[in-house]
């Protein structure tokens, strides 16, 4: 059976029900709205900019061309000037400035979200809903031509649509009628979240998805089936022909997949007998009465669950069969004075590994990496350094570049087996029994078997052998 994806289909986060933008999602990713002020100096930035290099058609063109308007031939008394060719070439250079400068603003803020005055007052504009870049037409376009038209009434429209607006937001984002109507939003990159950072934005953005997602799943229960008809004995001594442990007897009405060997469950003469509880046995209501013993002979005593039985008088006493050869004693290894434990976030280690040790790391992608040697560096495209005797690089894949190109590494020192983080971007942590330490960079820490190294969005587990 194929399935069809659709590929152009696509989940926007940060969305209420209604598809309306949440403002608490944007601001869980750390994105700041702008400030009222840098808006107004962003905009005069830009006004003075264009007002520039609209000075020579402004202060010689238009005053001639007026000049010439009032005459009673306009088209004589221009041709009859003597500084027409220059009219003509000033009026020429500043539309055509004019006109580049427009047009780069508006794919600049189309395609980064940046213009010249956003620039210099480290802010920048996004779409509202997905809080990437707004898009050439609404964003930007459209944009312009509001702000364009609100200079249509002198003073008062670029004073109400430009400088006002924005204290009118009913979600208090600081969105102008000129926002609303290109569904852009400004930020603040200085003291915020950068939006076209991508690698820091693609980060924020799994933390806040982890956060919400963080469900712990119920986990499936190890306990010993029982069957709904009838209970069954539990026997931690008895096995099926798998080898599974705490096999199941089958009774009436509780059916076990495979056979039990029987000769498991018989006792043997002259073994001691470990006799198992039943927990999960039912006792009988009403237990039948046991014959009499003869005159003379002792009743045998109870017997606790649990307890060991001595061989019967006269049976051979058991004892296991002798090796082919006898193993020489191994003399006892010495005993090496207790370190004094340093005070860390994560519990002491209980054994320290050997030289002889195997030390390997496992990959939360499955990847093992055996750390022969002097040890191994990790990240995208490690290095080694001058200190570095036999160490070899390992380039970890990395999509989300999360990973510096020389992370951390696990050196081999002294006999002991350590970490050491190698001043990377995002750091590295080290993992044991739930506690996490972050590394600091150039100090080695000692990591015994089990322990997990983070680093970046991926983790390695140590083994030591």
């Amino acid at each position: 059976m194929i399935w069809e994806i659709d590929e152009r289909a696509r989940t926007i986060e940060g969305l209420d029900g209604a598809g309306r933008p949440r403002p608490e999602y944007a601001a869980s990713l750390g994105l700041i709205r702008a400030p009222y002020g840098r808006r107004v100096l962003a905009t005069v930035i830009e006004a003075l900019v264009l007002l520039l290099v609209q000075l020579p058609m402004l202060l010689v063109v238009l005053p001639a061309v007026t000049g010439a308007a009032l005459d009673a031939d306009p088209v004589a008394a221009l041709a009859g000037r003597d500084d027409l060719v220059l009219l003509i070439v000033l009026g020429a250079a500043s539309s055509v400035l004019s006109t580049a400068f427009v047009l780069v603003q508006l794919i600049l803020l189309g395609r980064r979200g940046v213009t010249l005055g956003k620039a210099l007052t480290g802010l920048r504009t996004v779409n509202v809903r997905t809080l990437e870049r707004p898009g050439f037409w609404r964003g930007a376009v459209v944009r312009y031509l509001v702000m364009g038209a609100s200079m249509l009434v002198p003073a008062v429209g670029p004073l109400l649509v430009i400088a006002l607006s924005p204290l009118f937001d009913p979600a208090r984002r600081g969105r102008s009628w000129a926002d609303l109507a290109a569904a852009t939003w400004l930020v603040d990159a200085r003291r915020g979240l950068n939006p076209y950072d991508e690698k820091r934005m693609r980060i924020a953005r799994k933390t806040v998805a982890t956060d919400l997602l963080d469900v712990k799943t119920e986990l499936p229960s190890l306990a010993t089936p029982v069957a709904p008809t009838g209970a069954g004995a539990y026997v931690p001594l008895a096995r099926n022909k798998g080898g599974v442990l705490g096999a199941v007897r089958s009774t009436p009405g509780n059916v076990v997949i495979g056979e039990t060997d029987a000769a498991d469950d018989e006792p043997r003469s002259g073994i001691p007998t470990m006799v198992a509880p039943a927990p999960f046995a039912t006792p009988d209501p009403a237990p039948a009465a046991e014959p009499p013993l003869p005159a003379g002979v002792p009743a045998p005593a109870a017997v606790a669950p649990g307890a060991i039985v001595a061989p019967a008088a006269g049976a051979a006493a058991w004892s296991p069969p002798p090796l082919l050869e006898e193993p020489a004693a191994a003399p006892p290894a010495p005993v090496a004075p207790a370190a004094p434990q340093a005070a860390a976030s994560v519990p002491p280690m209980a054994t320290p590994p050997t030289a002889s040790d195997a030390v390997a790391l496992t990959l939360d992608s499955g990847d093992t990496i055996a750390v022969s040697g002097g040890g191994v560096v990790l990240g995208r495209a490690p290095a080694t350094g001058p200190g570095d005797v036999d160490v070899l690089p390992v380039p970890v894949v990395d999509p989300t570049r999360s990973i510096s190109k020389t992370h951390w590494a696990l050196l081999r020192q002294d006999g002991r087996v350590v970490a050491l983080e190698r001043g990377s971007t995002n750091g590295s942590v080290l993992v044991r029994g739930g506690a996490e330490q972050a590394l600091e960079p150039g100090r080695p820490v000692e990591v015994r078997d089990g322990d997990t190294i983070r680093f970046g969005d991926r983790h390695a587990v140590v083994a030591i052998r």
